[in-house]
């Protein structure tokens, strides 16, 4: 036996005395699969970054290709720009329309879908990379994008071969939508499901990438198809919505307007939290001025809405976080919150208490109020006033209990005080909250004037000098006696109130606006030896002076009015 038959018959009996069991794993054959699908597919063909910028910028001189090689490098780098921050074909008409010419484009190997479609995988490449929502995109930009897009659309039929396509092409041509005016739409019901599969596919085959604007298009799209499902489905996906909106401050604007405008539908559009804070976050306090463009684009009903959640939020944490207590009034915010409709404005007048506070609380509570505060300076850092304009009437409550409610009229244009400065709560002084010339004085006791509760005074008070009804019903409760249906004094009558609808002149309406005002009469016209009729105050207050100038009083220095 030759020691290569000795060695054969070794390696027999090892073969039949080993038998490996190896384990069956089939997930070879996955990763094959995918491997083979990404070599036919080509959706991330290597173009070499250098070899692009080179070809466009002999292009950019030459306005020709020079062979095919060319034509494939330069519809792959349409966004390139020539130079950093420079210009690119995508924003150059004259390039641009070079690229696509008939006769010297990439419409010369059209009859040949092998070759052609090397120049139309990278015209689709160029299409999801321009972005031309962005403000910075400039006017040819957004032509030419739009005018590439026809053209993927028009000429896809001829990236078909009849013999063998590669996955890209098989994508493109399922996916026309793609190069429509709508190209996300189709996508939007998989992806609210949850299912990104069928995108993700498409993404990964045509090599758009995570940049691209398609991808934010795409959330738009969703929140879009959002709106159009059942009030129970759409209101249970406003969170997500909201949070993929986030992410995509480009499309911020537009989602919101659309989350509003179908929210403000539903039957009953309960305040919702996230959404208010969403929109306060990104558009301020739709209720100001300063912010009306920002919430120009929602509907009327959308932006009463909110406003209406946020007067509520606001008038709630008056009564309760910033009462001086710390406790909170519910009755008081119970009563106000039944006038939210009739708000027109509100402000607020904060202590050096809530200020100047580093509790998270308050510092939430400072941003969310911002344009709509100012300082109140007062003996007593922690009081805090809240000012409502409903119609003619301007009402201001404190924060202090103690403290009564004061109505002004605004008909006459002369407020005591300008909420746009600092303001005080001394009696009388400069930018007071706190003045004489009130219309409206009230105290929030139960009891008095005839009414069980202070609620059905204050109003049957403001009702029957201001027209102003509560939004909600109120249940009224029975009174303990008889009584006129306004406390009399001091709360004023319209025709004394209001110095633009001013009394004729007579010695009865002298008194009661002398009474009503606290004023001090001297009468020496009726001792018969030809005195003066003196009104014994300062021309300081010019309500209470423009009544009586229309009363052809006339003001003496240090001695006051006489007639």
């Amino acid at each position: 036996m030759s020691a290569l038959n000795r060695l054969a018959g070794l390696l027999d009996i090892s073969n039949s005395a080993v038998k490996l069991n190896l384990p069956s794993d089939s997930g070879i054959d996955d990763v094959i699969s995918r491997l083979k699908g990404y070599v036919q597919g080509s959706g991330q063909p290597h173009v070499h970054t250098d070899h692009v910028y080179q070809a466009v910028l002999q292009f950019w001189e030459s306005l020709r290709f020079d062979n095919l090689r060319d034509a494939r490098l330069i519809s792959f780098g349409m966004c390139t720009p020539i130079q950093p921050s420079g210009s690119c074909i995508m924003e150059d008409r004259q390039r641009f329309l070079a690229v696509l010419d008939m006769n010297s484009g990439v419409d010369q190997w059209i009859s040949t879908p092998r070759s052609y479609r090397r120049c139309y995988q990278g015209l689709v490449r160029s299409y999801f990379t321009y972005d031309s929502q962005i403000e910075t995109a400039s006017t040819v930009g957004r032509q030419n994008w739009k005018q590439l897009r026809d053209y993927l659309s028009e000429h896809s039929h001829y990236i078909n071969d009849k013999i063998n396509n590669p996955g890209w092409v098989i994508e493109a041509l399922k996916n026309q939508q793609l190069f429509s005016e709508e190209p996300c739409a189709q996508y939007a019901k998989e992806l609210l499901s949850g299912d990104s599969t069928l995108v993700d596919h498409m993404c990964e085959q045509l090599g758009i990438i995570k940049a691209s604007w398609f991808m934010r298009e795409l959330i738009l799209a969703q929140v879009l198809q959002a709106t159009k499902l059942a009030h129970e489905e759409f209101t249970v996906l406003i969170p997500r919505l909201l949070e993929l909106l986030g992410d995509y401050p480009v499309l911020r604007d537009r989602g919101l307007i659309l989350v509003l405008d179908r929210y403000a539908k539903l039957p009953l559009p309960n305040p919702h939290q996230m959404l208010t804070d969403v929109a306060v976050e990104w558009w301020g306090n739709p209720w100001l001025p300063s912010n009306d463009t920002r919430w120009g684009g929602v509907s009327t009903d959308a932006r009463k809405m909110v406003s209406e959640w946020l007067k509520r939020e606001f008038i709630e944490a008056f009564f309760t976080k910033l009462a001086q207590d710390g406790v909170g009034d519910p009755r008081r915010a119970n009563f106000w919150l039944r006038y939210v409709k009739s708000m027109d404005n509100i402000q607020f007048a904060l202590g050096a208490t809530v200020q100047n506070s580093r509790d998270k609380d308050f510092i939430v509570l400072r941003q969310r109020m911002k344009g709509l505060t100012t300082d109140l300076l007062a003996t007593d850092s922690s009081n805090n006033a809240f000012v409502m304009t409903m119609g003619n009437l301007i009402a201001v409550e404190f924060g202090d209990m103690g403290n009564a409610f004061y109505g002004y009229d605004r008909s006459s244009g002369l407020l005591p005080f300008d909420m746009s400065e600092p303001v005080f709560t001394k009696m009388n002084v400069k930018n007071s909250l706190k003045h004489s010339s009130c219309s409206m004085w009230l105290n929030h006791k139960d009891g008095i004037h005839g009414w069980t509760r202070w609620e059905e005074m204050f109003e049957a008070t403001i009702r029957e000098h201001y027209g102003i009804s509560s939004g909600a019903a109120s249940t009224p409760t029975a009174r303990a006696t008889p009584a006129p249906r306004t406390p009399p004094k001091p709360a004023a009558t319209p025709s004394l109130a209001s110095t633009d609808t001013v009394l004729p002149y007579s010695r009865d309406a002298l008194n009661r606006f002398a009474s009503m005002r606290n004023l001090r009469v001297d009468d020496f016209a009726s001792n018969g030896i030809g005195g003066n009729l003196w009104v014994r105050t300062n021309d300081d207050d010019f309500q209470v002076s423009k009544v009586l100038r229309s009363w052809n009083f006339k003001y003496k220095p240090d001695k006051g009015w006489w007639k």
